[in-house]
């Protein structure tokens, strides 16, 4: 069931109390998050701002299903350890041999 957020009275109150819950949960979930993140979190809210067509709410999102969602990113952002690719790639013997002169040109053109 799609829920279209609208401005008539009788909904304010219970949108008030709802936007004063997430407010708080927010907070609490924007304190863990890293400079990186919250600035993806800044251009999301940019964006919406930038909407001008109404929010559409299919069900609404408890506090478990953001604490899912921001487990799941977290997951997905860990640092990956050192060796994964082992045997992958094999170093060549000359890989630490002075570039040819073609090579460095096209770093510092002269």
């Amino acid at each position: 069931m799609n829920t279209k957020i609208t401005d008539n009275s009788s909904q304010k109150e219970s949108l008030h109390n709802a936007v004063g819950n997430l407010r708080a949960c927010l907070h609490e979930k924007l304190d863990k998050l890293s400079s990186t993140q919250l600035n993806s979190v800044w251009q999301l809210v940019e964006s919406l701002e930038n909407q001008n067509s109404p929010i559409e709410i299919e069900t609404p999102i408890t506090n478990e299903e953001i604490d899912r969602i921001v487990e799941s990113y977290r997951q997905q952002n860990k640092l990956l350890p050192i060796g994964l690719a082992k045997g992958e790639f094999v170093v060549p013997d000359d890989f630490n041999d002075p570039l040819p002169d073609e090579i460095l040109d096209l770093f510092e053109p002269q």
